[in-house]
């Protein structure tokens, strides 16, 4: 069986957003229901862009092809040129080695250089101590509007992660609602973006009306913060509380 092309991903994606079901999206681009659930389930939610890049870094590795494929010089073009994301946050999308676009964007493979970062490509050097990796790109929460500095509508929540001392590695991701004040508590396997993303986007997409996200910079955000990058603020240092409740 040949594998999905980019446009049948397409299909697939409009269908998911006009609540088509498994089976009738397998019986419109003339694919198995099983392929099709395989597939929805590669990236949550469903994107056809991501879900295509991964689909050729897997074809990728079983044999001996660029890994710069076309697919990814368009999400890297949009996420960084565009969204003015960071080359760390795209890797951890795309499961590659940040060095690895660093190359890219050194070598011109790409429509984009290091002067179009945000940082000129100056970025934070990794933490070989054990601590806590961070990544350094978006908006600080100093651009925040007052109006959520002052609490005065619903909608603007903050999230962190904290080890939880019940079992070894378990994490605890809590999320505070800054007007109400209210707190809700989930219990992850561990401080990791594999762990803490599908927490986050199961929680948000149920708040129709969240207004704006601000996290820490650990890396186990890093995956979230790219789905929803428009809503994402980010605290000047870590751990520094007096920084993030003001």
């Amino acid at each position: 069986m040949t594998s999905l092309s980019s446009q049948e991903r397409t299909v697939i994606q409009t269908l998911l957003e006009l609540n088509y079901s498994v089976r009738a999206i397998a019986r419109f681009i003339k694919r198995s229901p099983s392929t099709v659930s395989i597939e929805i389930h590669q990236v949550t939610p469903y994107k056809a862009e991501i879900a295509h890049a991964l689909a050729l870094k897997k074809r990728h590795l079983r044999g001996r092809h660029d890994t710069l494929t076309p697919a990814i010089a368009v999400f890297l073009n949009h996420h960084i040129g565009i969204l003015k994301g960071s080359p760390e946050t795209a890797a951890h999308v795309l499961g590659l080695p940040f060095k690895t676009i660093y190359n890219w964007l050194n070598a011109g493979r790409l429509k984009l250089s290091l002067a179009d970062l945000p940082d000129k490509g100056i970025r934070q050097k990794r933490q070989s101590d054990g601590r806590r990796q961070v990544f350094v790109h978006g908006r600080s929460i100093e651009t925040r509007p007052e109006s959520v500095k002052a609490r005065q509508t619903f909608g603007h929540f903050e999230v962190d992660t904290m080890q939880s001392g019940k079992k070894r590695g378990e994490v605890l991701v809590t999320i505070t609602e800054r007007l109400s004040q209210q707190h809700i508590v989930r219990q992850v396997s561990g401080r990791n973006s594999q762990a803490v993303t599908p927490v986050l986007i199961q929680f948000f997409q149920g708040i129709e009306n969240a207004k704006s996200i601000t996290v820490d910079r650990g890396r186990e955000f890093a995956r979230f913060c790219c789905k929803v990058f428009q809503k994402i603020y980010f605290c000047v240092k870590l751990r520094k509380k007096t920084e993030r409740t003001e």
